[in-house]
């Protein structure tokens, strides 16, 4: 025990020296009561508004940012996991893991519009526009599935051989990329779902990714760090001190920031023009799953909470705070994926 003890005590040390002349720093802006039991498992925006899977009560929670407050609930789905999002078709894909099945959900109702049988008990989903491509990991049986959504059918499922955490697209080179925790590496696959590449990692238990598409930065998260791959070659450039069980990564290229949650319900700002951590917010909370709306640039964090179930709503501010008169608009963030 006290291995963990002595690092998270360094990281706190590296963090209080890194930060001393940083202006960027998170606020917490609301802590929201949600119904039932602490027990998320994921979380994401469609439609502009939230979506929580809560595996513990077998629901779907709706938050709405504005009223704050949950205005629908999908009920009797069996152990809800992951969430994919298809905002230009309305739709949104939950992983049923009870019933080896997706929902595709319609954003405007709210309304479970068809149910589709999978092989496997599905965890991680990841919706990819430019191929109309609804992937499906399983971590229970180490595969990834793909399902044609027009048809409502699953094509293909490939044995990975590993343990899958995360899945992200990569549009310039056309290929899946899939975080393999137990053996250390990220798996490229090509259109034809062949394995054509893999990222060997000099670190352990790789779990969250994101990618920078312009900078050509793949961003891992593994354990007490959180690395910067060259996302072409998969060498790495740098690592960055996180805080041990940091699994999930959202990235922000506008204001060129990254974020990072961990299972200890803290919340870490990574300044990516330093490389380093920018501020690290406890939140009282513990949850590992967040989501950012670029627009409003606020993040969600569901979670628990002395055996209550909450909501936290954090919001940079500093150097990336734009003055309420600003007229020109800030361009979105990248996609993102939240994942334990």
């Amino acid at each position: 025990m006290a291995g963990p003890v002595i690092m998270r005590k360094l990281f706190v040390f590296i963090l209080s020296c890194s930060i001393l002349a940083s202006a960027t720093r998170l606020k917490q802006v609301a802590m929201v009561d949600l119904p039932g039991n602490p027990g998320f498992n994921e979380v994401a925006l469609a439609n502009g508004q939230v979506v929580i899977t809560h595996p513990e009560t077998n629901t779907v929670e709706i938050f709405s940012p504005v009223k704050r407050r949950v205005v629908a609930r999908i009920s009797q789905v069996d152990n809800p996991r992951g969430i994919a999002v298809d905002d230009a078709a309305e739709r949104v894909y939950i992983a049923l893991a009870g019933s080896n099945r997706i929902a595709v959900v319609n954003s405007k109702n709210w309304q479970v519009e068809q149910l589709v049988p999978v092989r496997n008990a599905p965890e991680k989903l990841l919706w990819v526009p430019e191929t109309k491509t609804l992937f499906v990991t399983s971590t229970r049986a180490r595969t990834l599935s793909i399902v044609d959504t027009h048809i409502g059918t699953e094509t293909a499922v490939i044995d990975l051989g590993a343990l899958p955490k995360d899945i992200l697209y990569d549009v310039s080179r056309q290929q899946l990329l899939v975080s393999l925790q137990d053996i250390n590496e990220i798996a490229a696959l090509d259109g034809s779902n062949r394995i054509v590449d893999r990222f060997r990692l000099s670190a352990s238990e790789p779990t969250g990714l994101a990618l920078d598409p312009g900078r050509r930065r793949l961003y891992v998260a593994v354990r007490y760090a959180v690395l910067v791959l060259n996302a072409d070659n998969g060498s790495e450039i740098s690592r960055i001190p996180a805080p041990g069980g940091t699994d999930t990564l959202i990235l922000d290229t506008s204001d060129n920031l990254l974020y990072a949650a961990a299972g200890d319900g803290s919340i870490l700002a990574i300044d990516l023009a330093k490389g380093a951590a920018d501020h690290e917010l406890p939140t009282d909370v513990k949850g590992y799953s967040i989501a950012y709306d670029p627009t409003r640039k606020q993040l969600f964090f569901p979670g628990g909470r002395e055996g209550r179930a909450k909501l936290v709503i954090l919001r940079p501010v500093g150097m990336t705070e734009t003055p309420q008169n600003a007229a020109t608009p800030r361009p979105q963030g990248a996609p993102q994926t939240a994942q334990k």
